[in-house]
């Protein structure tokens, strides 16, 4: 009796710990200010950056570092990056997918995949597949991207890093 009380009191833990919590409501806020930004990246790759400005910071404390090995610090930096993104691949499109949000405070980042395609001035259409992580900061009452970090090393196996 005792072993059958512990294996169903295993199995109601192991039931509670895979079944998702409910995102709280910042959660949400960044998974939409996620889904914005990428949003704002797709206008940027078309020549019209006003949708980036809006989902950024302006602050002098952000970044942004590229799957091509770019580095930009502070708005300036990361308007001019995103310009020229625009003009080196002058076509495609961006998604995010498997989108995981964490928020705490005044603080939150999601992390997923981004696919999509992109064409060179001179080239094919080439597709990619890269982790991004995204990291929000809430100021005046909105969730405003401070850092985004894409990198191209993506597993191939679920639930593997490399």
């Amino acid at each position: 009796m005792i072993a059958v009380v512990a294996v169903l009191g295993f199995a109601q833990t192991a039931r509670a710990q895979s079944q998702p919590a409910k995102p709280s409501p910042a959660e949400n806020e960044i998974r939409n200010a996620t889904k914005l930004f990428y949003v704002a990246f797709n206008s940027a790759l078309h020549g019209d950056l006003d949708p980036m400005s809006k989902v950024w910071s302006h602050r002098a404390d952000i970044s942004n570092l590229t799957a091509a090995g770019g580095w930009a610090s502070g708005w300036d930096e990361v308007r001019a990056g995103f310009r020229n993104m625009a003009r080196l691949y002058p076509d495609g499109r961006i998604a995010p997918e498997d989108i995981k949000v964490v928020a705490d405070g005044e603080m939150g980042f999601s992390v997923c995949k981004e696919t999509g395609q992109l064409r060179s001035a001179e080239g094919p259409m080439v597709r990619f597949n890269e982790r991004a992580t995204n990291v929000f900061r809430l100021e005046d009452g909105k969730w405003k991207l401070v850092h985004h970090h894409a990198d191209s090393n993506i597993s191939t196996s679920p639930g593997v890093l490399r």
